[in-house]
């Protein structure tokens, strides 16, 4: 943890940015307002100018005189924008087609990328069908070009009955993961052959999961060639009713 002696606005400014939060409007704790922790106190007298990107660039005690020791923790409270996006929410980036990209979750109204350790087809077919697709792969180890900020979740193991991807077990600890292993997906694009004209089909085009297939109306009957319809002479065959 950090010692509270000197902790005010301008580290706790630097902590946020380092989280990839703003780097603005953070309001600093001390006394250990979150709690006490415990194992070493590794920095203390810290004095942060606010322009740093690190706690570690920041001037710091060569000694660690907390007297109290846990109980003056140091805390911290970031500016998170109203709004940012819907807790759940899932986008693909990096890729010029909707389909696929580097998978990114809101999780408390921030974008995050999701580490790639344990990332399979079933992770990778929850999050496309939240994106209104049938299915999709995995891809791995920042493919699709490594995200900023938040690394949300880790060890992600889904299964094929779940609809979300924040449903899904997943490990909340992230200290072996970079955006270097960012995970992405990519995902099947069903294509509806009826919809490009007709399929070919003379009359009526009935599309199906991997494919299509052609059907006639009443009186009509499908050639061989599985396109064309012929008219059916019910006279002829004898189906027409007609006494005479």
């Amino acid at each position: 943890t950090i010692c509270d002696d000197s902790w005010d606005t301008n580290d706790a400014n630097v902590a946020c940015k380092q989280l990839g939060f703003s780097s603005t409007d953070a309001v600093a704790f001390s006394n250990a307002h979150f709690g006490a922790g415990s194992g070493s106190i590794f920095l203390d007298g810290l004095g942060c100018t606010g322009s740093e990107s690190s706690l570690l660039d920041c001037s710091k005690s060569s000694t660690i005189s907390c007297y109290y020791g846990h109980s003056e923790d140091a805390g911290v409270r970031c500016f998170v924008p109203p709004g940012t996006c819907t807790h759940g929410d899932i986008r693909l980036v990096g890729s010029s087609e909707d389909n696929e990209g580097r998978v990114e979750v809101c999780v408390n109204s921030q974008w995050g990328t999701v580490c790639s350790d344990y990332w399979d087809d079933t992770d990778a077919t929850v999050v496309c069908k939240q994106l209104d697709y049938q299915s999709g792969s995995a891809v791995l180890n920042g493919y699709y070009g490594a995200g900023t900020g938040f690394i949300h979740l880790d060890d992600v193991q889904c299964t094929s009955s779940q609809t979300d991807l924040l449903q899904c077990s997943s490990s909340s600890s992230l200290p072996n993961c970079v955006h270097a292993q960012d995970a992405g997906v990519n995902c099947d694009v069903v294509i509806n052959e009826c919809l490009m004209n007709n399929g070919g089909c003379a009359q009526h085009c009935f599309d199906t999961y991997d494919s299509f297939f052609c059907n006639c109306s009443t009186g009509f009957s499908l050639d061989t060639d599985g396109f064309s319809c012929n008219d059916v002479d019910e006279c002829t065959e004898g189906t027409s009713g007609c006494e005479q």
